[in-house]
């Protein structure tokens, strides 16, 4: 069964604007964590190909969470099998 790593960086962006009770742009994410505007960028439009410790660190750091609150495994649909099957 295949399946792919995705991220809830959007998810917990909103969240924690929604605590704060205000917007909080990528440009603020890249100024409390000095990750770059283009790494945070593919982060937030589900785009990352390379998990680099260090990002996922200071992600984690940022939001307050668990890596697995910050990433998922998302199974594959089985559209396949239920046509063959």
């Amino acid at each position: 069964m295949a399946g792919r790593v995705a991220n809830r960086f959007r998810i917990l962006l909103a969240e924690k604007a929604t605590r704060a009770q205000h917007n909080i742009a990528i440009n603020d994410v890249q100024r409390e964590t000095g990750i770059a505007w283009s790494t945070l960028n593919a982060w937030a439009n589900n785009q990352v190909t390379r998990y680099d410790s260090p990002v996922i660190g200071a992600l984690c750091e940022y939001f307050d969470c668990q890596v697995g609150d910050l990433l998922v495994f998302e199974k594959e649909n089985n559209r396949y099998l239920a046509v063959k099957g």
